[in-house]
């Protein structure tokens, strides 16, 4: 039987509706955006009724707290009830060593909700067959930092490594699935991809997501 895993079609999408769902339960107001880019989060982090935090590696924005999760938290910030955490732990180059620091900025039982890249999603496994290496993490995705493949087991190790109980995992990116055919070329790959994803379930998004709880 399938698990019938719940599908999203982006990141922002899965984030609003975990923000839905689990900020009633946060131990408090402040919901830290790490990797907050250009504040695409602002909004309904506040309108839930959230105090946005942003926190970047890179400052896109004047008032983004600059953040190396190589180091702990910057001093004179809010401990999050919330951690919002879309799409940046292929960028680190010590992945559990970030989550550790992540952890200790949060307050217990406060929730992370994060998006990454899925090694298993069809295009990459189909890529992996046919080239040798896996769709997104190519030598030419260097230049955007992916240094770190996320595969679900060591994510998942990880984050409970660091003190975090998984409550769910959620299927995210699928807009993939929605391309038109353009060559015949295209068309038997993505047939491929469909069967691939008929015999796992796993392997639907170019992205996964989990909701994690701090113990």
């Amino acid at each position: 039987m399938k698990a019938n895993i719940k599908s999203y079609l982006n990141r922002a999408e899965f984030a609003n509706a975990m923000l839905d769902k689990y900020y009633a339960q946060s131990p408090n107001h402040f919901i830290s955006d790490i990797g907050a880019g250009y504040g695409h989060m602002q909004e309904k982090i506040e309108a839930v009724g959230g105090i946005w935090q942003p926190f970047d590696y890179v400052k896109k924005m004047d008032f983004s707290i600059i953040w190396d999760l190589n180091n702990t938290a910057p001093e004179n910030t809010a401990k999050a009830g919330v951690v919002v955490f879309l799409e940046v732990l292929e960028h680190l180059g010590n992945p559990l060593l970030g989550i550790q620091n992540i952890a200790n900025h949060m307050e217990k039982g406060g929730v992370l909700i994060l998006t990454t890249p899925n090694p298993q999603s069809s295009k990459n496994r189909l890529n992996l067959l046919l080239k040798g290496t896996l769709y997104a993490f190519q030598e030419k995705h260097l230049v955007e930092h992916h240094v770190f493949t996320p595969w679900e087991h060591v994510v998942r190790h990880f984050l409970e490594s660091a003190g975090f109980e998984i409550l769910e995992y959620a299927i995210v990116d699928t807009a993939y699935q929605n391309r038109k055919v353009t060559s015949v070329k295209d068309s038997i790959k993505f047939n491929f991809e469909k069967f691939i994803e008929f015999k796992n379930e796993k392997a639907k998004g170019m992205s996964y997501g989990i909701v994690a709880i701090k113990k």
